[in-house]
């Protein structure tokens, strides 16, 4: 990036800018080049301004949470990564439904599991879904993450989204289109909407109970899923009617290695970076599970990661 669009950027932000900065320590998976620069955005007067910016200058530029479900390639990003901070990631009380129901809005920059923690504390009912899923809310939005037949798509009332081409929108849950791992009405190019934030209703319970469940669940993970390795979770979406790990593991691919990146013997959705894996082993990797799963089964399956 020339020195001229570089100093234009800096006079846009509240944070100092990164540049050049590797990514992988900003995903799970711990893997990946650098990004020509990043950015955390603390308004979504800041957000706007940026986008309008990257447009005017064809500038490429990716939003990413957490990076949980993120494989970030070899050679990086040749763009401008952006992230949100603190004011961005709040959680707040709105007035009560006439239902009783609790009603939140959550900023997209707050990690689910602190989510969890505050609404466990309150004795907050609907998330225990959510124990031990990583990431930031806004990523669980359009990940519509979930687990245990519960996903985030169940608790959402309305969102509050940013794009270029229609400022800020506040779309309410009946405009919203909800489908397996995907929200699907969230656009692309300049009328990809970008969540700013979402207004979720839980449900008053009793604290020691809605723990238990938590624990419950999170003693589930850890038996079942694999620890020491870092990963972006469950690699592979479930086809209809099965599971991804299940066809893995019947082609005989638990433990199958490429590079440092390997199958796991805990769970076969999982690919694991085994210490020194890099962004091309693991898509080396994957291609050899799709392709094998596709002979044995006839099932291609698909990835649930996202790739930059």
């Amino acid at each position: 990036m020339e020195e001229r669009l570089r100093e234009n950027l800096r006079n846009l932000t509240s944070n100092p800018v990164q540049w050049d900065c590797p990514l992988a320590p900003f995903t799970t998976f711990g893997v990946g080049g650098p990004a020509e620069a990043i950015i955390t955005v603390e308004s979504s007067v800041e957000l706007s301004s940026l986008l309008k910016f990257f447009a005017a200058n064809d500038l490429q530029w990716r939003l990413i949470g957490k990076g949980s479900n993120l494989l970030v390639s070899d050679e990086g990003f040749a763009g401008v990564v952006l992230v949100f901070g603190k004011a961005l990631s709040g959680i707040t009380h709105l007035e009560r439904a006439v239902s009783g129901e609790i009603c939140l809005r959550v900023g997209a920059g707050c990690s689910l599991a602190r989510l969890l923690s505050w609404c466990m504390d309150r004795g907050y009912a609907g998330l225990e879904f959510a124990a031990g899923i990583p990431g930031s809310f806004g990523g669980a939005v359009v990940m519509n993450a979930g687990a245990w037949r519960g996903e985030v798509a169940d608790v959402i009332s309305s969102l509050n989204t940013l794009s270029l081409s229609s400022g800020e929108e506040i779309l309410s849950r009946r405009e919203l289109d909800f489908r397996y791992r995907l929200w699907h009405n969230q656009g692309a190019g300049n009328a990809r909407r970008l969540v700013l934030s979402g207004d979720i209703c839980l449900q008053q319970g009793e604290k020691e109970a809605i723990q238990s469940k938590c624990r419950k669940y999170l003693q589930q993970r850890k038996e079942k899923q694999p620890k020491g390795h870092k990963n972006a979770g469950s690699f592979f979406k479930n086809p209809a009617g099965d599971s991804a790990g299940r066809l893995i593991e019947a082609s005989g691919l638990k433990g199958k290695s490429c590079g440092g990146a390997m199958v796991s013997p805990v769970h076969a959705n999982f690919l694991v970076n085994t210490g020194m894996a890099t962004a091309n082993d693991v898509q080396q990797l994957m291609q050899i599970v799709i392709e094998k799963v596709k002979e044995d089964s006839g099932v291609k399956l698909l990835p649930e990661v996202h790739f930059l």
